[in-house]
């Protein structure tokens, strides 16, 4: 499978519903001029979740070679990729 559809997979795994891919979205977060992320954000449209009509997904290599994905279920404040990154910075407790 290819990256995104791997991304894709992972949204559909958790947020239970249909997903539509729509675009990839750079996004860069600073803070005191340090980089905390740089990356590309995919973003998804959901089919049928009774909260969120977006989620966002993107994958983390590990220092052991393995792939994480990342997905956040774009429910509001969460609902742009910008949110989503921070989202999981603030749950990595990098902020």
């Amino acid at each position: 499978m290819s990256y995104r559809g791997d991304v894709l997979e992972a949204i559909e795994t958790r947020a239970k519903c249909g997903v539509v891919y729509l675009h990839t979205q750079p996004v860069r977060i600073v803070l005191d001029g340090r980089v905390l992320f740089r990356g590309k954000v995919e973003v998804f449209d959901l089919k049928g979740h009774p909260y969120a009509k977006r989620a966002f997904g993107w994958a983390i290599k590990q220092k052991d070679k393995r792939t994480q994905y990342v997905t956040v279920i774009g429910i509001p404040p969460l609902d742009t990729p910008l949110m989503a990154a921070k989202a999981y910075l603030a749950n990595q407790k990098k902020f």
